[in-house]
C-alpha cells in the first residue's frame, strides 16, 4: 500500500475537524477542487469511504472517525520528532536531588566542560521523581533500592557515622556513637536504621535529629560538639578525603540503596551520549 503524504493527512484531518471543504481549503492552502481530489484519492487508496457528503459540508463515517485518530497521532508524533531535531543539541539537561548535585555532580562538571567546551550541562534539583518521556530532561539521577531497579547502580552507597575532625573524643566502636547526638537527613531517616541494624546495634535507639540534607554535613563541621551524622558515601567522600570529616570506616556498610542513572529509551543527542559516557567514567573512577 502506498502511504499518504503528510500533506494529504493534514488535509484529511483539517477537513474532518472543520466539517467543510471550503473552510479546510483555506486552512491548507488548496483550492476546493484540489482538496476534494486529494481526499477522493485517499479514499480510493484505502478502499474505504471516509466522508459522507452532506449539503452543508462533510461528516466522517465510522471508518473515517477511526482513521482520524490514527492520522492525528501520526502528525503529532512527527511534530515531536521535528521539535527534538530543532532543540539545542549542545545542551544536556539533568535532574537530581539537591544533596547529590551539590556534593558530587556540580564539583565535577568543570572537568566535563574542559573536555567538551561546546556542551552545556543544566542541572535542576528536585526531590520528586521527574519523568523523562516529556523530553524536558535527558537524564535523572535518583536514589533507589537496588532490588527495585533493573539496571546496575551508577554509584553504590556506603554508610558509616562521620563527625568533625575537631571532635575531641575518640569514636572507635559503634557503641561509642550512641553517646553523641545523632544527626540525619530530614527526608531519609532509614539510613541510620540500616546502619545500626547492619552493625548489630539495637534499634530503635536514640532518635536522630533530622537536618536539611543540604546542610547536614555543614552542621557536623560547625563545631566539636555538633554531633555525629550518618555518612552517605559518595556524598561525604570529598570531605573525608580533605580530612575535614572523620568516619568509623572499620564499620563501613554497603547500603541496600544506590544512586541510579535513569535515561530515556532513546538518547536524543550526541551531547547527551557524551555526557553519559563521561558520567559513568567519573562514577567508576
Amino acid at each position: 500500500m502506498h502511504l499518504p503524504s503528510t500533506r494529504t493527512l493534514q488535509a484529511f484531518v483539517t477537513a474532518a475537524q472543520l466539517g467543510s471543504l471550503a473552510a479546510a481549503s483555506a486552512r491548507v492552502a488548496m483550492s476546493v477542487p484540489a482538496l476534494s481530489r486529494r481526499l477522493a484519492g485517499l479514499e480510493k487508496e484505502l478502499g474505504i469511504r471516509l466522508f459522507e457528503r452532506v449539503p452543508r459540508g462533510v461528516v466522517l463515517t465510522t471508518a473515517g472517525n477511526s482513521y482520524l485518530a490514527h492520522a492525528v497521532a501520526v502528525l503529532d508524533r512527527l511534530q515531536v520528532a521535528a521539535a527534538d531535531l530543532q532543540r539545542d543539541t549542545s545542551l544536556v539537561r539533568v535532574t537530581t536531588i539537591p544533596a547529590f548535585a551539590t556534593r558530587w555532580l556540580l564539583p565535577r562538571l568543570p572537568a566535563f566542560s574542559a573536555r567538551y567546551p561546546g556542551i552545556d550541562v543544566e542541572v535542576r534539583t528536585s526531590i520528586a521523581f521527574e519523568r523523562l518521556d516529556t523530553g524536558e530532561y535527558d537524564f535523572a539521577i535518583r536514589l533507589a533500592l537496588d532490588h527495585e531497579m533493573t539496571t546496575a547502580p551508577l554509584l553504590p552507597i556506603h554508610l558509616m557515622p562521620v563527625w568533625s575532625a575537631a571532635h575531641p573524643r575518640a569514636i572507635t566502636h559503634p557503641d561509642d556513637v550512641m553517646h553523641h547526638p545523632l544527626l540525619g537527613p530530614d527526608h531519609r531517616p532509614e539510613f541510620w536504621e540500616e546502619w545500626m541494624r547492619g552493625v548489630g546495634l539495637e534499634y530503635p535507639g536514640p532518635r536522630p535529629r533530622e537536618i536539611d540534607a543540604l546542610l547536614l554535613y555543614e552542621r557536623v563541621l560547625s563545631g566539636a560538639g555538633a554531633g555525629v551524622a550518618i555518612g552517605i558515601e559518595p556524598l561525604t567522600s570529598a570531605l573525608l578525603g580533605q580530612e575535614r570529616l572523620k568516619g568509623l570506616d572499620t564499620y563501613r556498610l554497603r547500603s541496600e540503596r544506590s544512586f541510579f542513572l535513569i535515561e530515556p529509551t532513546e538518547i536524543r543527542t550526541r551531547a547527551a551520549r557524551l555526557f553519559r559516557g563521561w558520567l559513568q567514567g567519573e562514577a567508576q573512577g
